[in-house]
């Protein structure tokens, strides 16, 4: 019988573990905003802004060749009643992950980072920017699967 009660404490403990780390990585440690900021009558800045949990990062936009990590994409939906202006500009400081003992370098966000697309309104007309990001979190010890975030904000 004593046998039997410890498989089962086992089978529990264990149990409760396993709920614990799914819920642990089922938390996103990456917090995206998204706003519009008017420059004039037709033109706007999109901001789309990461802030990370303390101890988290994220990779830039752009990487050395050494590096293994997933960068952060922004991809806009196509929409006939905007322009996009150039690429997505990355804002923030960026720190340089250097792990000598397998030759990578990479680049990455730690604590924000805010991530700006110039658009033009073709007309007055009620629309909406969309869009996916895709983007890896870690920390200096593991990291998270990539994971890829659809966002509306709307233009009135």
């Amino acid at each position: 019988m004593k046998r039997n009660n410890e498989v089962v404490m086992k089978t529990i403990m264990l149990g409760l573990f396993l709920c614990a780390v799914t819920m642990a990585f089922a938390q996103d440690p990456v917090h995206w905003n998204y706003s519009l900021k008017k420059i004039d009558a037709k033109n706007y800045e999109v901001h789309a802004t990461a802030t990370m949990d303390a101890g988290w990062h994220i990779y830039a936009q752009t990487q050395p060749s050494s590096a293994i990590a997933v960068p952060t994409k922004i991809i806009f939906t196509k929409n006939p009643f905007l322009v996009f202006n150039g690429k997505v500009k990355g804002i923030g400081k960026i720190e340089k992950q250097v792990i000598k003992e397998a030759g990578i370098e990479q680049n990455m966000y730690e604590n924000n980072a805010d991530f700006v697309q110039l658009i033009t309104l073709k007309g007055s007309v009620k629309t909406s920017v969309n869009g996916n990001i895709t983007y890896q979190a870690c920390t200096n010890e593991m990291c998270l699967p990539e994971k890829t975030i659809s966002f509306i904000i709307p233009i009135e």
